[in-house]
């Protein structure tokens, strides 16, 4: 073998080097340092995370204990190191230096830094300290289920965008957070990005740079990037400025000594002004995300009562419900119109079916649709435009204000403690379902969205419970499927209000026994035999900050707008795309699209509800297109069926009502979207259990929409 060239034997060595220290690491554990202040909760999370110790002995040269416990999660072991309590890194301290320089120079793969959710603006100091040094942290902000009960409300999405990293509220008296946030420490540990926080310091940012520029090259073996160092040596560490040396950066430090003299001689101090910048850091961040309110101490009459054996579940489910029928009414008129029909007054329910939410934004969408067809757009463009895009964002926008003011709603009972009460009161009757009380959050927040439901889910802290919720929140009928049903409803139950009531409650009934199914045969089948306990926070009940209700609420809807633009608009087009071409190109009849050939496929699917021929296909292809995501399943029969009203479009199908309602429960229980399973699987990071979770819900919705099909039929 011909000698390789010097320089390629050094890569294949650093490789081979790289390679076994990999190994080394992979075979002791991955090493995770907890660090946080005094009295943060530090010892008491370390216990509950750690199943043993492992080793206990002081750190080298001092008589500071050091402590290490093994935690082993997905298949890893890792190694927690508990590092002295301290308030910064400067060193001044035994606890502080030992500290400083296990971060430094230990053999960490990650860092866990706690943060008081009750002083967030005295502990997120610290946090700024380790920040700079390594971007591999993830941030816990620990007593989080005493921070609602004390009036403090952090916005987390906040912090987590001006830090850069995971943060996880947590709480190690309930157990809330402890598993997101050992997974978050597992997947940094693994090799997650190394980005060190950048600060800006002002006027001292070129004398930074300067001395970075002048580190290049220093073989300072140290965990730390040059810009750290360098704001060291403006602060004038010592110990930072002896590690310098030593590496040979003499002149770093002397060119450091010099601009500390220069500030001064501006009348500057320099320690001063980096120290005082991070604490503007700190108080900026704490203003944006932190609300404090003034929470009386004490259990009032209201929370006597919602605590009641007897009359706290009735208020309970009489103030959930009453929200919810606001919410519903405003933005879509049901279930008030309902209620107006009943009376006779049908005036009253037309007026307020014409002023909804929902019919403002659908109207003004078909308003830009004809403005847009009297422009003289080339045909294909005109086409496209008012019958692909303008739809397609009609039915994304059109779920935006029903979104966000039920999720105001929800937002509104949390942050007021009704909702912790309402939990706390209906414990009982949900352990009925299977599950804790814990589950009217996933259970609410589902009816609006699955998605959020399925990641609300993560707070129980019960494993078992959390995988009968994760497979069970999916029969929860959120607002999408409420679509369905109002447009089946409007179809097939118009003249009718009391059977259209009765069909509603069916189908709700039909959900909650499948939601009620899955969770206990879960349970079952993960061998608790126990109930599910419930360990929750109830603060006293108070008025709700709007700026908490606006952050909770928007969060959430912006999570729908992402989702909804990526998916539900580009399915939409999609939609549109499969009716006007098939394998030969562009078609001038739908029967040569490919939507076609799909429906035909699957019209078999159709059969249990007595259907076939062109109304199975359709309604073939808008269960396909339900299952991407359920909002399109109205708008695939429409355009499947070139109609250019999706209810004309349905009605035309001339389905029997037992057929109706069979399918209105049919469409209501299987996987509401694509995004939900993957929901699941990112929860769960288990793809057989969100296939099996899809795949049972399908298999559920089939057999009992013909179950109702066959009983409906007889009657």
């Amino acid at each position: 073998m011909p000698a390789l060239p010097h320089r390629i034997k050094r890569l294949l060595a650093a490789a081979c080097h790289k390679r076994s220290r990999e190994e080394d690491r992979l075979r002791r554990g991955l090493k995770v340092a907890i660090v946080g202040s005094p009295n943060v909760g530090k010892s008491t999370l370390f216990t509950r995370l750690t199943k043993q110790i492992a080793h206990i002995a002081n750190w080298p040269g001092t008589t500071v204990e050091r402590k290490e416990g093994l935690l082993h999660a997905e298949g890893r072991t890792l190694i927690l190191v508990d590092t002295p309590g301290v308030y910064s890194l400067s060193g001044v301290s035994v606890e502080e230096r030992v500290t400083r320089d296990y971060l430094l120079e230990g053999d960490w793969d990650a860092v866990i830094v706690l943060v008081d959710s009750l002083a967030p603006e005295k502990t997120l100091y610290l946090a700024l300290h380790v920040l700079e040094i390594t971007g591999r942290v993830v941030v816990a902000l620990t007593k989080w289920d005493a921070a609602h009960a004390r009036g403090v409300h952090i916005h987390v999405d906040e912090l987590e965008r001006a830090l850069g990293v995971p943060v996880v509220p947590v709480s190690a008296v309930t157990g809330e957070g402890l598993d997101r946030l050992v997974r978050e420490a597992l997947r940094v540990a693994e090799g997650g990005p190394d980005k060190p926080l950048k600060l800006d310091y002002g006027p001292l940012e070129s004398s930074i740079v300067e001395l970075e520029g002048l580190l290049e090259g220093a073989r300072l073996n140290l965990r730390a990037p040059p810009r750290w160092i360098a704001v060291k040596l403006l602060e004038g560490d010592a110990h930072v400025a002896e590690l310098v040396r030593r590496a040979g950066a003499t002149r770093a430090v002397e060119r450091a000594e010099e601009l500390r003299d220069a500030a001064r001689a501006r009348g500057w101090d320099a320690e001063e002004m980096l120290v005082s910048a991070r604490y503007r850091f700190v108080d900026a961040l704490s203003r944006r995300a932190v609300v404090r309110l003034a929470v009386a101490e004490g259990r009032g009459l209201l929370e006597s009562v919602l605590l009641s054996p007897l009359l706290g579940p009735v208020l309970s489910i009489l103030i959930l419900l009453s929200l919810y029928f606001l919410v519903f009414t405003l933005n879509t008129g049901f279930p008030l119109n309902v209620v107006f029909e009943v009376l006779g007054l049908t005036w009253a329910a037309e007026v307020l079916e014409r002023y909804t939410l929902a019919g403002a934004i659908s109207s003004l969408f078909e308003s830009l649709a004809a403005w847009v067809g009297s422009l003289g757009l080339p045909e294909p463009l005109a086409l496209v435009a008012t019958e692909g895009v303008i739809p397609a964002l009609a039915l994304v926008a059109s779920f935006l204000p029903l979104i966000f003011t039920a999720l105001l709603v929800l937002s509104f009972l949390e942050d007021s403690g009704l909702g912790p009460y309402a939990a706390a009161s209906l414990h009982r009757m949900l352990q009925k379902l299977g599950v804790s009380g814990r589950a009217v959050y996933p259970m609410l927040i589902g009816l609006g969205c699955n998605v959020p439901a399925v990641m609300s889910v993560r707070a129980v802290p019960e494993e078992a419970e959390r995988k009968q919720l994760y497979a069970a929140v999916p029969f929860i009928p959120c607002q999408a499927r409420l679509v369905v049903l109002l447009a089946f409803a409007s179809a097939y139950f118009t003249g009718a209000p009391l059977l259209a009531v009765g069909a509603f409650l069916l189908v709700y009934g039909a959900e909650l026994a499948l939601f009620a199914l899955t969770s206990r045969t879960l349970r079952r089948l993960s061998g608790v035999e126990e109930p599910p306990a419930l360990i929750i926070e109830l603060p006293p009940i108070h008025l709700p900050a709007p700026r908490v209700l606006w952050w909770i609420s928007w969060e959430y809807t912006a999570h729908y707008l992402k989702r909804a633009g990526i998916v539900i608009f580009s399915l939409a087009i999609l939609l549109w795309l499969s009716t006007h071409f098939g394998p030969a190109g562009p078609v001038g009849a739908v029967e040569q699209s490919f939507a076609a050939a799909i429906g035909r496929a699957l019209a078999p699917l159709m059969a249990p509800f007595g259907l076939s021929g062109s109304r199975a296909e359709v309604l073939a292809f808008a269960a396909v297109a339900g299952l991407v995501a359920k909002e399109t399943v109205v708008l695939a029969v429409a355009v499947y069926m070139g109609a250019h009203d999706p209810l004309e479009a349905l009605a035309s199908l001339e389905l029997s009502r037992a057929q109706a309602l069979s399918l209105m429960v049919f469409f209501t229980a299987y996987m509401p979207c694509i995004a939900t399973a993957a929901t699941v699987y990112r929860e769960t990071g288990s793809v057989k259990f969100a296939l099996g979770a899809t795949a049972w819900s399908i298999a559920s919705a089939l057999l009992l929409s013909s179950a109702i099909y066959s009983l409906a039929s007889f009657l």
